[in-house]
């Protein structure tokens, strides 16, 4: 029987706000921001019970944290858009995927374009 992650899975959803939180965590650490999106997921999938403890003490996605630099809330609130388009253009497409790393691949290749005003790292 082969996997289905359709586009109103949590599966889906949780990636998603992984992406930002752990996005963030890494844009506070001031990590670079070429392959954000890969390492972060990668972050996520290695360690998902990790990340859900982690996660009981940050604050919700939405919110900016203490990102201080312009170019990474710049980045940050790029990303916070682009994945409520991603999610939206999914759900209006009924879109569907055979595995986790199928999920992955198009959230990456969708995201990896966000970026900050003026940001280069």
């Amino acid at each position: 029987m082969r996997l289905k992650i359709k586009w109103n899975d949590d599966r889906v959803r949780g990636a998603a706000t992984a992406i930002l939180l752990l996005s963030r965590e890494r844009l506070i650490r001031g990590e670079t921001l070429a392959d954000m999106i890969e390492a972060s997921l990668a972050e996520y999938r290695a360690d998902p019970e990790g990340y859900k403890e982690k996660r009981r003490t940050w604050p919700d996605a939405r919110e900016l944290g203490p990102l201080t630099k312009p170019a990474h809330l710049a980045y940050y609130r790029n990303l916070q858009a682009a994945i409520d388009a991603l999610t939206q253009k999914m759900t209006q497409a009924k879109r569907q995927f055979n595995s986790l790393r199928e999920l992955d691949n198009a959230l990456i290749a969708a995201l990896q374009d966000v970026r900050g005003a003026g940001a280069r790292d």
